[in-house]
């Protein structure tokens, strides 16, 4: 009778046991379905963010691109592109920039532009980004944008440059404060000032005021604000 009371004991602890697994069986398996679930709510939740950056990606390449490409075809009577191109490097994007141009049917790429544009186009391109930049900013910051020598390395095309400049300024309504030595920008300014220096005191001399001069520039080491 003693050993059958025990081995009902067993049994009953058993039984337990095998209820207490039951039910933390029945909890593991629910994690489980929501952990999968939880899963396809992050992959789906990637999969939408790398559409939206995909679609913003392309969004600016396409602004960027556009509005650089037409400025330098507006100075260069070449069939020249702007074009940005993303890369994935060590997890990080990437961007390029470079020049395309079809002659003859053959395309070609300029990646080095420094040396194989000259500083010209690197005063273009910079100066359109910088806008374009400005022009994307959510709250947009003043409007008011300070030059140093803008398109210093232009030579004789300084004046399409300065149109560039002034066309846009208009247009996009924000105030350019330029420092310059470029009489063709100091000629397309709304007023300009001349900023002379004898050793010991800067002085300054208002010489345009919308379009009425006030008597010529001195041919003096100076800085012009426009």
């Amino acid at each position: 009778m003693g050993q059958v009371q025990e081995i009902l004991d067993d049994f009953k602890k058993i039984k337990i046991n095998r209820d207490i697994l039951t039910e933390q069986l029945k909890k593991f398996k629910k994690d489980i379905r929501i952990l999968k679930l939880t899963n396809e709510d992050v992959i789906k939740a990637r999969w939408v963010m790398a559409e939206v950056q995909l679609l913003t990606q392309k969004r600016f390449k396409d602004k960027f691109e556009n509005l650089i490409t037409l400025a330098i075809q507006s100075i260069w009577d070449r069939p020249l592109r702007f074009c940005l191109e993303f890369e994935q490097k060590r997890n990080q994007m990437q961007c390029n920039i470079i020049l395309k141009e079809t002659v003859d049917g053959v395309e070609r790429v300029y990646s080095d532009l420094e040396n194989e544009m000259g500083g010209s186009m690197l005063d273009v391109i910079s100066f359109m980004a910088r806008i374009i930049l400005w022009s994307l900013e959510r709250p947009r910051s003043r409007n008011v944008i300070i030059l140093d020598e803008p398109m210093k390395n232009m030579g004789e095309l300084i004046l399409f440059g300065g149109q560039i400049i002034r066309e846009i300024s208009h247009k996009l309504k924000f105030q350019l404060i330029i420092i310059t030595h470029d009489k063709e920008l100091i000629d397309i300014a709304d007023k300009a000032w001349q900023v002379t220096h004898d050793g010991n005191k800067s002085y300054l001399k208002l010489v345009k005021d919308y379009g009425e001069i006030y008597g010529d520039i001195e041919e003096t080491k100076k800085e012009n604000v426009c």
